[in-house]
């Protein structure tokens, strides 16, 4: 599912709706919630994933999603997110997304197969 996401906290801190705009740019990708193995937690974990468009290529990680709100195109996805601090230490610290389907069309492709028509002089 193609989405715009917002974060809504930093460092675990929810940033208050009114600097939303100023200091977290939105994010474009592909959505995908999966189940998997999680060596650090050593128990099965639920995943959400934003990718890059027409990739494998992760951008963020969401630890235990739960949907909280749901309506207009929209969803808020709450959980957690792992990081590693300056000290090279591995933090988990609660995190929400404000995700909204985007429904614009995709970038058109460059169109290689055609050639430039021939002008005769």
């Amino acid at each position: 599912m193609r989405i715009k996401m917002v974060k809504l906290r930093m460092g675990g801190v929810s940033l208050p709706s009114r600097v939303l705009g100023d200091r977290a740019a939105p994010r474009f990708g592909d959505l995908r919630i999966l189940d998997t193995d999680d060596q650090g937690l050593r128990r099965p974990v639920k995943l959400a994933r934003l990718m890059e468009h027409d990739s494998q290529v992760i951008r963020e990680t969401l630890i235990d999603p739960r949907i909280l709100w749901c309506g207009d195109n929209r969803f808020t996805l709450t959980g957690f997110e792992r990081i590693r601090n300056r000290h090279g230490e591995t933090v988990e610290y609660a995190q929400s997304w404000l995700c909204e389907i985007d429904t614009s069309s995709p970038d058109p492709r460059p169109d290689t197969l055609r050639a430039a028509p021939y002008k005769d002089r």
